[in-house]
């Protein structure tokens, strides 16, 4: 049997969903299942979002099913406490800090018991097909989504910036700042003549303020996207030609689902403010 923690924001749910997916295939006979108890008494962000959004279906881990191979928390507090004091079980398979790709995670069968974000394409890049039928968005059905869904070309760009909730933990601040900015949308320009640029943010006063001196093409602040429907902002990244991401796991998806196969990708080089950091983003995208 394997289980599959998830926990976090709509994008590290679907970093954990598509580890998910890819075991079911790796591990046919296998019953491969999900652990959700952590939601309960998680207040960031919107629950568990991705079978509300993509309506996908998982079979979920009882209690006594996680029992057998870890410890089994009712609610997010007690896991937080639990994690830190218990010892890691046989079954249990932790992420690396590191965040280092882990090869055993598709190798090694028996009871698992997966405990981690899982923020590489590695992990199910060999059901990519599946990976991105699971994640078909809903149609756009509101008129703002509809007519920028209209003005998006082949020259298109898509350009996230995460700030608020980054704003001083010092993990993440000082990679994405406004040198980043500038420099991607520089580059962008080597490599296509944008259209228009998509800008995508819970700081849209920021970007007005600091952005649009560098961008020299028409652009569009995508503000009307919020509460339950905040997950159209990725899908709408999906759907533009390119992509200039954040140092965030909501936009990396939007750029990952893109499927322009002449699609430029930029992002950040680091990507975490760690000492020893081994987080690899796709091969084919363009880190600066």
């Amino acid at each position: 049997m394997k289980i599959v923690k998830i926990l976090g924001g709509l994008g590290n749910q679907m970093f954990q969903y598509a580890l998910y997916l890819s075991l079911k295939e790796t591990f046919p006979t296998e019953r491969v299942t999900l652990d959700l108890s952590c939601f309960n008494g998680y207040h960031l962000h919107n629950g568990f979002e991705v079978d509300k959004i993509f309506s996908v279906t998982a079979e979920k881990a009882s209690a006594f099913d996680i029992m057998r191979v870890a410890y089994y928390y009712p609610n997010y507090l007690l896991w937080r406490i639990g994690k830190r004091l218990l010892p890691h079980r046989k079954g249990m398979c932790i992420e690396s800090s590191s965040l280092r790709f882990d090869s055993s995670v598709l190798i090694q069968d028996g009871d698992r018991y997966f405990d981690g974000y899982w923020q590489d394409e590695r992990y199910f890049l060999a059901f990519r097909e599946k990976v991105l039928k699971a994640f078909t968005f809903p149609a756009f059905n509101d008129k703002e989504n509809l007519s920028l869904l209209e003005k998006l070309d082949g020259n298109s760009v898509a350009l996230h910036v995460r700030r608020g909730d980054y704003i001083g933990n010092k993990l993440y601040q000082g990679i994405c700042d406004l040198d980043y900015y500038h420099a991607a949308i520089e580059k962008m320009c080597t490599y296509v003549t944008p259209s228009v640029f998509c800008v995508f943010s819970n700081d849209i006063g920021w970007c007005r303020e600091h952005l649009e001196q560098y961008i020299k093409a028409p652009v569009v602040y995508v503000t009307w996207n919020t509460g339950a429907e905040s997950y159209r902002d990725m899908q709408l990244m999906s759907c533009c030609a390119h992509n200039i991401i954040a140092n965030s796991s909501f936009s990396w998806w939007g750029a990952w689902l893109n499927q322009n196969s002449s699609k430029v990708v930029i992002a950040p080089k680091r990507w975490l403010n760690m000492e020893e950091c081994d987080f690899t983003l796709p091969d084919s995208w363009i880190k600066i």
